[in-house]
């Protein structure tokens, strides 16, 4: 089954797994984010406990994003050493700078189909609208809201021609420049191991407006209305 969900927020962020604090913010969630929503969703705490949802296949369609902005935020330099038992004892504060999503909202395809039985619990808590974790928009600065939307029987279907896809594009597939559409390319990680390591780096193409990706994929899949690339 794919669960449809709705998810978004005032602001959000999504950083290259490989900084700390980066500047700059993937347009979507990269699946590794769409893993820790779940995984918040269900309560479970570390990689060992959701690693299973590695193994999910998902797709994103833009609902609405209102472009970025560049934030300016407080920070200690060197937080963790400088915490000297019960007290933290700052020698030099700095001023970093993000670029947040303002007003993302973002409609998740997610295929349990490889995991029925141990995303039992996050499907449940799905419909209820209940986590047992606070879900974020990519930084727990950025609080993030849901909502379950339908549940569809996926139907895989043969293609030779260019269609309307609705979801993010994989660079591999041939596709059409529209000109009244707005495009980027990006490049994201897949999965997530222990110690947060992540792998499996793909590269698509997302329309920015939330519009279609003129495409052609050997298959695709229908759910709902919706032409979707799982990946």
């Amino acid at each position: 089954m794919i669960a449809e969900v709705d998810f978004w927020a005032d602001f959000g962020h999504f950083s290259h797994p490989a900084t700390i604090y980066s500047s700059l913010t993937y347009p979507i969630p990269p699946k590794t984010a769409v893993i820790g929503f779940l995984a918040a969703v269900g309560g479970l705490r570390d990689v060992s406990e959701y690693r299973f949802l590695n193994d999910i296949k998902y797709a994103i369609k833009i609902n609405r994003l209102k472009g970025k902005a560049n934030y300016s935020f407080n920070g200690v330099k060197d937080a963790l050493p400088s915490i000297k038992g019960t007290i933290q004892r700052v020698k030099q504060r700095k001023q970093f700078y993000r670029e947040l999503l303002v007003e993302p909202s973002y409609k998740l395809f997610i295929d349990f189909s490889t995991c029925p039985e141990q995303s039992k619990a996050i499907i449940d808590n799905l419909k209820d609208h209940k986590s047992l974790f606070q879900p974020y928009m990519g930084i727990n600065l950025c609080l993030a809201n849901f909502q379950y939307i339908d549940e569809h029987k996926p139907e895989t279907i043969a293609n030779d021609t260019f269609i309307p896809v609705d979801s993010q594009v994989p660079l591999d597939v041939p596709f059409e420049i529209e000109t009244d559409k707005n495009y980027s390319d990006i490049r994201i990680p897949m999965f997530v191991e222990e110690e947060r390591i992540f792998g499996g780096f793909s590269d698509f193409l997302v329309e920015l407006s939330g519009k279609t990706i003129l495409a052609k994929p050997q298959t695709y899949t229908k759910a709902g209305p919706y032409n979707l690339i799982l990946s």
